[in-house]
């Protein structure tokens, strides 16, 4: 089961690194020095995770499930507590607890308000009862007004005390946005039942799957990978990974072992090194993306929502705005896919130039003559022309040099050849950047089946109003307070279309960010697999086995449980 990232990954991260530095700690020499140097844990903001929605509606509760009881908030019953309070989770997280929202109490809503402004995670938190009128404003004011709807999950909390048909509580919740087609990840959870496990029993099971928690840390976890969040938490864990490769060499003899290894954590450093780059150009491409849609998004919708009196001038308007907002929003599609092939033909470039560098390198030739000598036929792959070797040879005799050396040396075919990717057709490089450049070539039309003005009409008809027609002229309302009553009305519907077409981009950078590392993902862990099996073939060798190597493959192994886990 997968767990909190935003709090697992940099506790288990720290306690990796500090048994790898004391591993490091008993070596001695220059190259032990500089490991340990790197060892390092650099200091990052702690993720905020913000806790908001009705008083009375379990966030405390919720607070001490998602800890396993590690944060226990006081329960304070009176009504008109108007503090934020801040729980330190192990020194990973800081969980942020806010007043509930209630009509009347306006002074709740801007303290809830101020104590979201720098979240990473907003959980909006309402019992199985949903929504009162003044709930449902606060909801849309976030996901609208705030545009905070790419980092919010609402969690409806004392699931287990009341059930609900298929769908019920999902409609629920996209009525109070007042959307049509855009809804907001829901989860339904019982912190009781969920605490009620942790005391183990017959019943333990049981209660935790019903209490829905392992469900809701599974969406925060989603949403810290689409944010680019996940990539930040994984890196610490990607430097253990590679830090133990390179460490190997530090508690091996002999010395083809010790140049073999170190060759091929080169490899595994530039596999990682390529991967932490592709992810974060995407980040950035994905924000330009973003952004330029909602310059034209909002320009549409104050169009859309301010309307000529003229009926037919009115329809004529709108045509012509979703024409041009469709024109842009494709182009803005297209930019992102180009972007999206630049980065995919760059960073396997350098990858290809990188492996050939390994490939080609002295240290590289010098195990060359090694694996010539090797009879294949030969049980076990003992050199059949070769005695009287010094005691390193010995210690390497089991190691099939010939499937070791092939592995160090195959990067330079397998990514391009060295002649660069285009000219090198048929190679895992190639075939990965031309299927990139197929997925988003020149019929990536993600805008192409959305029609616009459609999809704000069908959301004006469902939220329960409609495209005001000349909303702008005041005077037809015979007092103030309707008239202001009609500007809310139309901020409101302002904001949720935004939203509505919005959510539409989101998706389309989630989908790319998806359909980009199913394609990347399979070759490059494939090329992990062997660099894995050729340290293995080294690291099994009977003498090059003791204390300190079998604790840096468990700190290996943990690293990749980990980051496995993450995804």
């Amino acid at each position: 089961m997968t767990n909190v990232l935003v709090h697992e990954l940099p506790s288990r991260a720290q306690e990796l690194m500090s048994r790898l530095q004391q591993l490091l700690r008993s070596s001695s020499g220059d190259f032990a020095g500089e490991l340990l140097a790197r060892a390092r844990m650099q200091s990052r903001q702690r993720p905020r995770m913000v806790l908001t929605g009705q008083f009375s509606s379990g966030k405390s509760s919720l607070i001490k499930a998602l800890t396993d009881g590690g944060v226990d908030p006081v329960i304070d019953a009176d009504i008109a507590t108007d503090a934020v309070t801040e729980y330190e989770w192990d020194g990973a997280v800081v969980l942020v607890d806010t007043p509930g929202v209630q009509s009347g109490l306006r002074s709740h809503d801007e303290l809830a308000v101020g104590a979201i402004g720098d979240a990473d995670f907003i959980l909006f938190v309402v019992t199985v009862n949903l929504f009162d009128d003044a709930s449902r404003d606060y909801l849309r004011r976030l996901a609208h007004d705030l545009r905070l709807s790419g980092q919010m999950i609402v969690v409806i909390t004392q699931a287990g005390m009341q059930t609900a048909g298929e769908g019920i509580r999902e409609q629920a919740v996209q009525d109070a946005l007042g959307t049509s087609n855009f809804n907001l990840p829901i989860a339904e959870v019982d912190s009781v039942y969920y605490l009620r496990s942790l005391g183990g029993g017959p019943r333990a099971e049981m209660l935790r799957t019903r209490s829905g928690i392992d469900e809701l840390r599974a969406q925060i976890n989603k949403i810290s990978e689409e944010r680019g969040q996940l990539a930040q938490l994984r890196q610490p864990l990607h430097l253990i990974r590679l830090l133990c490769d390179e460490a190997q060499q530090l508690f091996v003899a002999d010395p083809q072992s010790q140049t073999a290894l170190g060759l091929l954590a080169r490899q595994r450093s530039t596999i990682s090194d390529r991967r932490y780059m592709i992810e974060r150009s995407f980040l950035q491409a994905e924000s330009q993306f973003k952004s330029a849609c909602l310059v034209d998004v909002t320009a549409f919708v104050d169009t859309a929502t301010s309307l000529p009196a003229d009926g037919s001038r009115a329809r004529e308007v709108l045509d012509a705005s979703e024409a041009g907002l469709v024109e842009a929003l494709d182009r803005h599609a297209e930019q992102f896919a180009d972007a999206i092939n630049r980065l995919t033909e760059m960073q396997f470039g350098r990858l290809s130039e990188q492996l050939l560098e390994i490939g080609t390198s002295n240290r590289a030739h010098q195990l060359s003559p090694l694996a010539g000598d090797v009879a294949l036929e030969t049980p076990g792959g003992v050199p059949a022309t070769r005695s009287g070797q010094a005691a390193h040879d010995r210690a390497a005799a089991t190691v099939d040099w010939r499937k070791v050396t092939e592995q160090i040396t195959k990067g330079q075919k397998w990514w391009g050849a060295g002649d660069g990717l285009k000219s090198a057709s048929g190679s895992v490089g190639h075939n990965i950047v031309k299927d990139v450049g197929h997925l988003f070539g020149k019929k990536f039309k993600p805008w192409e089946a959305l029609k616009i003005a459609d999809r704000i009409g069908k959301a004006a008809k469902i939220g329960g109003f409609a495209i005001q027609i000349g909303l702008t002229g005041y005077e037809v309302w015979r007092g103030e307070r309707e008239a202001r009553t009609a500007q809310l009305e139309s901020e409101r519907q302002h904001a949720a279309f935004v939203t509505e077409i919005m959510r539409h981009a989101d998706k389309i950078a989630a989908d790319a960010r998806r359909q980009l590392w199913e394609i990347i993902d399979t070759p490059m862990d494939a090329f992990l697999a062997d660099v894995q099996a050729a340290q293995d073939e080294i690291l099994g060798a009977e003498l090059a086995r003791g204390t300190a190597t079998r604790e840096l493959s468990a700190i290996a192994s943990e690293a990749d449980r980990l980051l496995t886990e993450s995804t």
